[in-house]
């Protein structure tokens, strides 16, 4: 079984990366096992390379397109995505990218105009008047709306995570069902079995956000508030306004409230 996180970041793929690996026992690829841009052009290769191993799951910010879904599906490989609430991911965003900041910016991050400076600044003010939050909810649009990967709600996983989990992991068995059979499998494939409460179970409890934080390498920047609701003590009126005004149509795409 292979499974692929994609969808942009600061929405929850750590935690589902920790929660999908953990219940269905797969290895968790490494940065430098993974392809090196998130592009078609990166992933061919490295998947006609053979190196995506059976029995792992990453993540990756692709933008969504059919041809990013065609090779991952003809592995056969799992698409998930995980939405959230747009005003709080980018809060999230924010706060990483301070800790990028702090850090010299080492892994070359990008939204380099909004590190060192409160989130009231001007410049960061402007950075979502122009549009620079975009393409962060196009991918999160554009995957959610694609029919090719289970979607999953961080909303939902915060607040009934067994429940949540049982519905996506029941689509990924639906899907799985669908793959053709593989040449080494055994018996019943891992992926066409719905997993057990007691197994999400476990994998909720292994994957707590303290949990993480103390067990991940850099768990302390992946994994922060791990709440829901965090940007409404943040976010003033300039913020909202330019949310309504600029992205509206892309939070009522992804069924959230414009406030």
């Amino acid at each position: 079984m292979r499974i692929v996180i994609a969808g942009p970041p600061k929405t929850g793929n750590m935690w589902l990366k920790c929660l999908l690996g953990r219940a269905y026992g797969l290895r968790w690829l490494r940065p430098f096992e993974t392809p090196d841009r998130a592009d078609l052009a990166s992933l061919l290769p490295w998947l006609a390379a053979n190196r995506f191993p059976d029995n792992t799951i990453f993540h990756q910010h692709y933008d969504y397109s059919p041809e990013i879904a065609d090779a991952l599906e003809a592995v056969p490989a799992h698409l998930v995505t995980i939405v959230r609430d747009p005003y709080d991911a980018f809060v999230s965003t924010y706060h990483t990218l301070q800790l990028h900041a702090a850090d010299n910016n080492q892994k070359g991050r990008k939204f380099t105009e909004i590190m060192g400076k409160p989130l009231d600044h001007p410049d960061v003010i402007d950075f979502l008047r122009h549009g620079g939050y975009r393409n962060n909810l196009l991918k999160a649009r554009d995957w959610a709306a694609s029919g090719r990967a289970v979607v999953l709600r961080y909303e939902n996983l915060i607040a009934d995570p067994l429940a949540e989990l049982r519905r996506a992991t029941a689509e990924i068995a639906q899907v799985a069902a669908t793959f053709p059979p593989s040449p080494c499998a055994q018996g019943e494939e891992l992926g066409v079995r719905v997993l057990s409460d007691d197994s999400l179970e476990t994998a909720i409890d292994y994957c707590r956000a303290d949990r993480m934080r103390a067990r991940t390498k850099g768990g302390a920047k992946h994994v922060r508030a791990a709440t829901v609701g965090d940007s409404r003590g943040k976010l003033s009126e300039p913020h909202l306004k330019i949310f309504r005004e600029r992205y509206g149509d892309l939070l009522r795409g992804l069924g959230y409230e414009v406030r």
